[in-house]
């Protein structure tokens, strides 16, 4: 009787162990998550920025040599660079091909980049970016749609929809407006959803990009493929200069069941880390990546 009376003292002594077990395993699994999910959106933030580079040069620098065909619809036709297309920032690179179409007040300018085309940041793009705007003087409206835009394999998919500025109240170009796009990660398809303003803090007095540095402030969503949702806001603008392929420097708050961890890029140093504080003080240096494994 005293043996019974031992085995099942220790079987539920044994079982008890095991839930403490279960438990702790359980909330170190969700504290890897957790880091795992920033790292990866901190990833796709890089991805974005090379993206909204695209955009914003797209918008304030970009001249076309016009021609008018007897419908009177005006069109520059397919170009590359130096043949109808000028690019005054000197950032778009030698492969990628233009084309113009006016008709009537709309406007509709796509680049496209074949496969394996090598940017003047080494970054390797393809596919193609499609801008709308109305030739109306009052309408700033851009809708700017990306369709298989590849960045180092992370494909983006979607649209932004842009009010570009030459100069605002501090005298710089910016854009500003909603993002609705997804991207293939090597974790799985992630769609992200929200307002984005981006402005040329620094070097915009001059046509080159070499000398520019770009601020973006913006929140958003932001869920991954299994459907692991965060809101995301910049609190403090993220920085990223031209000479530098990461973002150097800036907050985002992260906030998911009422908990907010914080991601801090830096002083401004040029590295492609970044240091997460989570809701209970675990604090975890994160890598910033800019190409899929694949």
């Amino acid at each position: 009787m005293k043996k019974n009376k031992f085995n099942i003292a220790f079987a539920i002594v044994t079982i008890t162990l095991g839930l403490f077990s279960c438990t702790d395993d359980t909330s170190q699994n969700q504290s890897t998550s957790a880091v795992e999910l920033v790292t990866l959106e901190a990833s796709v933030e890089e991805v974005e920025s090379v993206v909204d580079t695209y955009s914003l040069y797209a918008l304030s620098s970009l001249e076309f040599e016009s021609t008018t065909d007897v419908t009177g619809k005006t069109s520059s036709g397919k170009t590359k660079l130096g043949k109808g297309c000028k690019d005054r920032s000197g950032f778009f690179p030698d492969c990628a091909v233009f084309e113009e179409v006016t008709e009537g007040d709309v406007t509709t300018t796509t680049i496209s980049f074949p496969d394996d085309c090598e940017d003047r940041n080494g970054d390797i793009i393809s596919g193609t970016i499609t801008i709308v705007k109305s030739t109306l003087d009052t309408d700033k409206s851009r809708t700017i749609t990306f369709d298989v835009f590849t960045v180092n394999g992370y494909v983006t998919n979607g649209t932004k929809t842009h009010e570009y500025t030459a100069e605002n109240e501090n005298g710089n170009p910016q854009i500003e407006g909603s993002v609705n796009i997804t991207i293939e990660t090597d974790e799985g398809t992630i769609t992200k959803a929200g307002t984005r303003l981006v402005e040329v803090t620094a070097g915009s007095d001059t046509d080159t990009h070499k000398d520019d540095e770009k601020t973006i402030t913006g929140s958003y969503s932001f869920t991954d493929a299994e459907e692991n949702t965060k809101t995301v806001e910049i609190t403090t603008a993220l920085i990223k200069p031209a000479a530098c392929k990461y973002i150097a420097e800036g907050i985002k708050e992260y906030t998911e069941a009422g908990e907010t961890s914080i991601l801090d890029y830096g002083d401004g140093t040029c590295d492609n880390l970044a240091t997460l504080t989570e809701a209970d003080e675990t604090v975890t240096e994160i890598e910033l990546k800019r190409k899929r494994k694949r």
